[in-house]
């Protein structure tokens, strides 16, 4: 392997073998896609393009917003391209997809040219998969990719911390629910007449009966119905 450090100082490292089995890391073509990778215009333009990307997803749907789709899709192209020359593509370390990252990359343009090139119909929901681009921020700046690599270590390191406090949490969520369920949520409604007005108590009658306002107990003050429930302090 070998590696380049670019003007802000990050270091890059790339695999010396042949990238794509025909460019050396001496070829001309690898050597200006290593350059233009590890230059700090190039993030810049890329985090510009995403941050545009993200405004223009969030905006009403038109004709002309669509129609940036595809100057976005060219511009992840092109950025893909220049990883895949500068890297290789996936046999040796260090190489596109060997960066997890890039995972994300990959699917991303993929789900692009589908949702270009394919009448979706009931499958237009992969457009939502467009938010993953955001993502990608994370990909180019190093020291952000940093960052969510310790986070994502230290989840690793409390996953048993985790699953007390799911569970202790759905234990208190279980309990609520028995203690608090349909209070304030239902009407309150006059004794089943014996009288056989309504016929026998069946599951029929009664539901008829809890359904008819007229059986409900109404506040002539506040001019409503109150909201009660079935626990004796509900109301």
């Amino acid at each position: 392997t070998f590696v380049v450090i670019s003007k802000g100082k990050d270091v890059f490292r790339f695999s010396a073998t042949n990238a794509m089995w025909i460019l050396s890391p001496f070829n001309p073509i690898r050597r200006v896609a290593i350059f233009v990778l590890t230059h700090p215009i190039f993030s810049f333009v890329i985090i510009t393009t995403i941050l545009s990307n993200c405004m223009a997803m969030i905006m009403k749907s038109t004709p002309s917003i669509e129609s940036t789709e595809v100057v976005f899709t060219g511009i992840y192209t092109f950025e893909s391209a220049v990883k895949v020359i500068a890297r290789g593509f996936v046999l040796e370390s260090f190489t596109y997809l060997r960066d997890a990252w890039n995972w994300l990359d990959f699917i991303v343009i993929s789900l692009a040219y589908v949702t270009m090139g394919i009448d979706l119909g009931n499958l237009a929901a992969l457009r939502t998969f467009r938010v993953l681009r955001a993502l990608k921020t994370v990909a180019i700046v190093p020291g952000l990719k940093t960052i969510v690599g310790a986070v994502i270590e230290s989840v690793k390191n409390l996953r048993d911390v985790i699953i007390l406090t799911v569970f202790s949490l759905s234990v208190f969520a279980l309990l609520g629910l028995q203690i608090y369920m349909g209070v304030l949520r239902q009407k309150c409604i006059r004794n089943f007449p014996d009288d056989g007005s309504w016929g026998n108590l069946t599951d029929e009658s009664w539901e008829a009966f809890n359904r008819n306002e007229s059986n409900w107990f109404y506040d002539a003050d506040l001019q409503l119905h109150p909201l009660c429930g079935n626990s004796s302090g509900a109301g």
